[in-house]
């Protein structure tokens, strides 16, 4: 919940308890489990004693079953994003076929998923994740799309204490875990994302000019401010900058337009969805920029889209390519294949590079499930907040996720730049690790 003044300011004595105890960012820590499962670990990062109102520890949990929630578009112009769903639901397919989590407390849980669109409206979204609390009861919410989708109901998931995990968006946002610890994203913050392509321009064109073309929202917003940061104190310029709402606008090609008449060496578009990869080819064939897309925007799927056009392009990775054909002679690639198809998914997801996404997001929460020694909404989101050195689900061998409760909510800052090249994303620049810098670069 958002620590509000009402309950963290209390007390200048308890505040000051807390300042002493380091709320959870002490290693040391003492068991206190009251009989309805709630903690009163005060060396956790969240203590629900005290940052709670109403807490259900363990709603959403019957017998050996959690069950979980997730919002998604399933039509509009981020429909494609539907398909992080289905591979989140073939993740849990899969690993219920296999006899379930192996959680820290030493139960086997079984994962039930409960889906619910938004059509990627925010002024949909609190609807139906309230029909998630009250009607369908989850434990936590795994996956959710959207940057202002999940502002819209931030307050609501953090005032019930109730965990969002593996958010399906990179927003700066995310990183206020000290007034929202109930929040973790599942992706690399776009501030770090901007930044590693930022690195990368410096060593390959240090005087670079660059286009923005911005979604007009939290989204896009992070983009523009993360970019300008970046590029503070080197000699690379933004040339000129255009915005996009896809609520009501319905394509880029007038900002791409104005865009080319700047003549940038480099076209970075910061928006998401189907309109993403389409702007690509409404670049003049008289502009020759490096273009680079939002990492939310370069599976394999999204990339065919922009067909001829795609060739060239860059982005940032943090995950292993189902579609590359080097990452395939992975064995965790190999695995996903596998149990993927076993568990449903098509030829087509399975290369897609979107529905590995959703399987990431489940492998993060399972993950985080089998290093919690108390299956409750605080003890998994104090285990997510705890993390060292993980790596699960589809990361790459060298990427260590990593967290350190509001010090450090981000648990992938490890990127390596990449540049599409006959259909698969090729290696421009080696993974270079941030861990504890990506809130830095969003200032």
């Amino acid at each position: 919940m958002k620590r509000s003044t009402l309950l963290r300011g209390a007390s200048v004595f308890a505040a000051t308890a807390v300042l002493i105890a380091g709320c959870g960012r002490d290693d040391e820590s003492t068991d206190d489990n009251s009989s309805d499962g709630s903690s009163t670990d005060t060396g956790q990062f969240i203590n629900p004693d005290t940052d709670c109102t109403d807490y259900q520890p363990t709603a959403g949990i019957d017998g050996d079953t959690i069950k979980i929630g997730t919002v998604r578009p399933a039509s509009g112009p981020f429909a494609i994003y539907n398909t992080v769903t289905t591979g989140l639901e073939a993740y849990v397919k899969s690993v219920n076929d296999g006899g379930g989590v192996k959680a820290g407390d030493g139960k086997t849980y079984m994962l039930e998923l409960v889906k619910e669109d938004d059509g990627y409206e925010p002024s949909r979204t609190p609807g139906v994740v309230k029909k998630l609390i009250d009607q369908e009861g989850i434990f936590a919410m795994v996956g959710q799309i959207g940057t202002s989708n999940n502002l819209a109901v931030r307050s609501t998931m953090n005032d019930g204490c109730i965990p969002s995990i593996g958010l399906a968006t990179g927003s700066t946002e995310w990183g206020n875990a000290a007034d929202y610890p109930w929040y973790i994203s599942g992706l690399p913050s776009y501030a770090t994302e901007a930044r590693r392509f930022v690195e990368f321009l410096k060593e390959e064109n240090p005087k670079a000019t660059i286009a923005l073309l911005y979604q007009d929202d939290d989204f896009g917003q992070a983009y523009k401010k993360s970019l300008e940061s970046s590029i503070e104190g080197t000699d690379i310029t933004i040339a000129d900058e255009a915005s996009f709402n896809p609520l009501t606008e319905t394509s880029t090609e007038s900002k791409v337009a104005q865009l080319a008449q700047s003549k940038a060496d480099v076209l970075f578009v910061g928006i998401g969805g189907t309109p993403c990869p389409t702007t690509l080819g409404f670049v003049p064939d008289s502009w020759k920029p490096m273009r680079y897309v939002s990492i939310t925007c370069a599976g394999g799927l999204a990339m065919s889209l922009a067909g001829e056009n795609q060739e060239g392009v860059y982005t940032t990775q943090a995950t292993l390519d189902p579609a590359s054909k080097t990452d395939q002679e992975n064995e965790k690639i190999k695995s996903f294949l596998t149990d993927g198809k076993a568990a449903g998914l098509s030829d087509g997801d399975l290369a897609g590079g979107i529905a590995s996404v959703g399987w990431g997001f489940g492998a993060m929460f399972t993950e985080i499930l089998e290093k919690s020694p108390e299956v409750t909404r605080a003890g998994v989101m104090n285990t997510a907040f705890a993390l060292k050195d993980s790596n699960y689900g589809l990361l790459r061998d060298e990427v260590k996720a990593t967290t350190d409760g509001a010090d450090d909510p981000w648990l992938l800052e490890d990127l390596r730049v990449v540049k599409r090249t006959n259909a698969e994303w090729v290696e421009a620049s080696p993974t270079v690790s941030y861990n504890g810098k990506s809130n830095e670069f969003a200032k």
